[in-house]
This record gives structure tokens, C-alpha cells and sequence, in this order.
């Protein structure tokens, strides 16, 4: 039976831990890229694809959308590594990207090994050294030092946002020396954005009474959408999901009461028609609340460069689910691991 290793029994939790550390476990993710060959890491792909599983598919399709950006040419894919180890087959001339934290999660490695097989260059970019990850990938970008000491992973998500932006600014785009500049002051903006937690914590505890969660975001901030929701039901298991702020409006809308919270990511690049969303969603009853660089945002946050905005935006998710966590009496770093009906599924990550 699969066991979280030296469990705390009240706050602070190790997520807590490392949601506070995101600053300097981002700063090593930066210095460890910026010493390895990024060049010959990534090569000269005819075709590009990204995969992962969990919160590393997420960071996976955050960098698919990156590098498409920064390698207009070249076909770029997000992929899931369910899909890439047991669907069908995809052209022996891709380069595959996996991303894992620890290296071992059984479903990405077995894709790497599938595709490798099948004639495809595999490329690993892991948050620990000595994986069994490194071991079926041709190459590996090791990033970090530190085991993300809890099972809702937050460190592992920014550092491998981090990283796989720094290798795009590595790349020659007009887009790259931009994404490089910005990303000097990353951990600076990350000990800004952690100023956020008390604000937070007050609208977790609200947040953690309703019914269920939705988080909206647009741009890159769609994918923090994806990541919030999968933090609130791995930490406590209130039902969550997760949008494109649009999208929402063609269907989920109309489901919506005031039992349903509903979290909206707003930027500078916000326009009327964001605005407009923001009206509807209040007019519809349910308690809105908008955090973001914008300043319309409830709970602001400091001003990134775009492509760099996730890696900001998340921290405050990370707050929220650990702190409706907290107020539903949930241990936010064990996966519900403490539920008989709901241990198998954690269990199956690992097999």
C-alpha cells in the first residue's frame, strides 16, 4: 500500500513549505539551465513534442504553446503521455520532449520508451538527478535537487515553467530575448506574489464551504485554469474545474447557482470584452472573485511578461487549495491517501 513519508498532522503542511521556497527552487531551475546546452539538449527538431502526466502535463502543454511561439516553423505538439504510450504511433522524425518531477512516473517513462523504439529522439527534463527517467530518455536535463515534499506538487510546477521557458529564450526568435530579460527578475516577482497568501487564505475558507470551484483564465492562463482545479481536488476534494474564460460561457454557464465559486484569472491585456465576462458571471449569482496583474483584480499581482505570467499566477491556486484544505479538515499533501475508497486511485499513479 502506497504511503506519504513523514505526514505533518497541522499547519504548516510541506505544501505550505514548499509553496513558500517557489522563489529559490525557481532560482536553481534557472541557474542549472542556463549551465547546460540548451542547443544540444533540444536540437533541430523537424517536429516537436511535449508530453507528461498529471501536473507535468500541464507544465508539457504550457511549453508546447511556448516553443510553437519561438519556433514558428516547426510543428509543435502537447500530448498526453497516456496517449503517446498506448495510442497510435506518431512519425519517427518527432522529438519528444518527457516531463516528470521525479523521474519515475511509470506512464511517461513507458512513453518515452514506445517512442524511442520507434525511431524518435527522447528528451527528459527532470526535477531530480538519477531517475529511472534518464534511463530511457537519450538525453536529460536535470533541474533541480529537491523532492517536492508533497504529493500536490507546487515547486515542481513552477521550477519546470521556469525551465522550459528559460530553454525557449535560448532559441533564436524575435520572441526569445524578450522571454530572457524578463525572466532575470522571475524570483524577485515570485516573493512579490507570495504577499498574496493572507488575502487568500480569507477567500479559501469562503471558497471552501460552497459546493464546487471553477477557475477561468485566457491566454497561457487557460492552462493555470487546468492546474488550479487539479490542486483543489487532489488537496481536498472539492469539485473543481477548470476553463478557458470564453469557453465557459458556451455551455458551463449555464449550470452555474450560488453554490458555485468561481475564480477568474484578469491581466493587463484584459479588454471590454473580459469585462463584459466579469458582468455576466456576477449577474448570474454565484460569488466571483478576480485575481491578476489587472487592475481591476481583487487580489493583485504583480505585472509579468505574458509567457511568463503563469508562473506567477499559480502561486496564488496553490494558496487556495492548500487553505480550503485547511478549512475542510484535509491534510493537503497526502492525496486523500487517508480515504479507503479513494486510495487505489493514488496507488495506480505509482504502477
Amino acid at each position: 500500500m502506497v504511503a506519504f513519508p513523514n505526514p505533518r498532522r497541522r499547519h504548516p503542511f510541506h505544501m505550505h513549505d514548499m509553496i513558500l521556497g517557489q522563489p529559490g527552487f525557481v532560482a536553481e531551475a534557472l541557474q542549472r539551465t542556463a549551465a547546460s546546452d540548451v542547443g544540444s539538449f533540444l536540437g533541430t527538431p523537424r517536429r516537436l513534442v511535449l508530453t507528461g502526466c498529471g501536473t507535468s502535463f500541464h507544465a508539457a502543454t504550457y511549453a508546447a504553446r511556448v516553443f510553437q511561439e519561438v519556433l514558428p516553423f516547426v510543428p509543435v505538439l502537447g500530448m498526453h503521455a497516456y496517449d503517446l504510450a498506448y495510442g497510435p504511433s506518431i512519425p519517427a522524425n518527432a522529438t519528444v520532449l518527457g516531463v516528470s518531477h521525479s523521474g519515475s512516473t511509470p506512464t511517461t517513462n513507458r512513453a518515452l520508451r514506445r517512442v524511442r523504439g520507434r525511431g524518435c529522439r527522447t528528451i527528459a527534463m527532470c526535477g531530480l538527478p538519477d531517475s529511472p527517467m534518464e534511463r530511457v530518455a537519450n538525453q536529460t536535463l536535470v533541474i533541480g535537487s529537491t523532492h517536492d515534499h508533497s504529493w500536490a506538487n507546487t515547486m515542481s510546477y513552477t521550477t519546470q515553467l521556469s525551465a522550459l521557458a528559460a530553454a525557449a529564450s535560448r532559441l533564436k526568435s524575435n520572441v526569445a530575448p524578450s522571454i530572457e530579460s524578463s525572466l532575470r527578475g522571475i524570483s524577485r516577482s515570485l516573493e512579490k506574489t507570495l504577499a498574496c497568501e493572507s488575502r487568500v487564505r480569507r477567500l479559501a475558507t469562503r471558497i471552501a464551504r460552497g459546493a464546487r470551484v471553477t477557475f477561468l483564465g485566457s491566454d497561457l492562463d487557460e492552462i493555470t485554469a487546468l492546474e488550479a482545479a487539479l490542486k483543489i481536488r487532489e488537496t481536498c476534494s472539492l469539485p473543481a474545474s477548470g476553463y478557458h474564460v470564453e469557453q465557459f460561457l458556451h455551455g458551463p454557464y449555464l449550470s452555474i447557482d450560488d453554490r458555485e465559486s468561481i475564480i477568474m484569472l484578469r491581466s493587463r491585456d484584459d479588454g471590454p470584452r473580459s469585462l463584459a465576462i466579469a458582468r455576466a458571471l456576477k449577474a448570474s449569482g454565484a460569488p466571483v472573485a478576480t485575481i491578476g496583474e489587472s487592475p481591476r483584480a481583487q487580489i493583485r499581482l504583480p505585472a509579468m511578461h505574458r509567457i511568463l505570467r503563469p508562473i506567477l499566477s499559480i502561486v496564488p491556486m496553490q494558496f487556495l487549495a492548500y487553505y480550503a484544505a485547511l478549512a475542510r479538515r484535509s491534510n493537503p499533501d497526502i492525496m486523500r491517501t487517508d480515504i479507503p475508497r479513494l486510495r487505489a486511485g493514488v496507488e495506480a499513479l505509482f504502477h
